[in-house]
């Protein structure tokens, strides 16, 4: 008897060790979600509503596209239902503003990771990596980054390739504008020799515009993460969760067709999604 004691006695010793070691292994999407995020009831993103395939505004109005998805994804795991992520558009230069003034509580919206921008807010982990590229009028006399040299570049507000191409041509002019839609209209109207945006933006817009041609070269290498507030660690835990749950269910290779036609431009971007990125230069 005292034998079958001591042994139920280790056993559950045992169970009790496996069960904290269980509970350390979890996914950290299912960590408890902040206090103040529970009592709300719903999770705040901000989203990019004018960067087909990530963000753009659908027929119906409403927010469509990948990272639309993925927001969706957040709702599903924190309360049980994608309407649970309350989406709000966000322009480029709005969105870190929107997360530290506490309009929004997190921020997937073609956000790359930066140290200027880090020393503001946090990142999850990365869930997507990839370069920009230049598009110009197809009559162009540009045929490389180089040919840029003293001419003008649009940019989106607040867009990082600034920063990289301003170290590489100095002598390049940049015209900053809120929007994809007011960058394509602006250089179809001559007012600046090209525009530079994500690759995968620039190529689905570049498809619409048939006097546009896209250079070759690529541009930087960005690396997107989800966008928190600085010191927000439990929700963080809880967003690079969700990232990793996506990532090894192959969610995007699901997703990602749904808004890319071109099965080659398909292909490339599940790869940005679902492999790690090559190491940066």
């Amino acid at each position: 008897m005292y034998k079958s004691i001591s042994m139920f006695r280790r056993t559950a010793v045992a169970l009790g060790a496996l069960a904290v070691f269980s509970l350390t292994a979890l996914p950290a999407s299912a960590q408890a979600l902040p206090k103040a995020i529970k009592d709300a009831g719903v999770i705040r993103i901000g989203v990019k509503c004018d960067s087909p395939p990530f963000g753009a505004s659908g027929t119906d109005g409403k927010p469509a596209g990948i990272e639309i998805e993925m927001a969706k994804q957040i709702g599903i795991a924190a309360f049980g239902a994608a309407e649970k992520a309350e989406l709000s558009c966000v322009a480029t230069d709005a969105r870190i503003p929107s997360l530290t003034g506490g309009k929004i509580d997190l921020i997937i919206a073609t956000l790359g990771k930066t140290p200027s921008r880090e020393q503001v807010i946090d990142y999850s982990d990365i869930y997507y990596w990839g370069s920009s590229r230049v598009i110009v009028p197809k009559d162009s006399k540009v045929q490389k980054l180089a040919d840029l040299d003293g001419k003008s570049m649009l940019i989106i507000k607040g867009g990082s390739q600034l920063k990289w191409l301003k170290e590489r041509i100095p002598s390049l002019e940049f015209v900053q504008l809120n929007t994809n839609a007011d960058n394509l209209q602006a250089l179809q109207q001559g007012r600046a020799d090209g525009y530079v945006g994500d690759a995968i933006t620039i190529a689905t817009l570049a498809a619409n515009y048939p006097e546009f041609r896209t250079l070759e070269e690529p541009v930087d290498l960005g690396f997107n993460g989800v966008g928190v507030r600085k010191g927000e660690d439990e929700l963080k835990a809880f967003v690079n969760g969700v990232v990793k749950k996506l990532k090894n269910e192959k969610f995007y290779s699901k997703t990602v067709p749904t808004f890319v036609k071109d099965p080659v431009v398909a292909v490339e971007m599940v790869k940005s999604f679902e492999t790690d990125p090559p190491a940066a230069k």
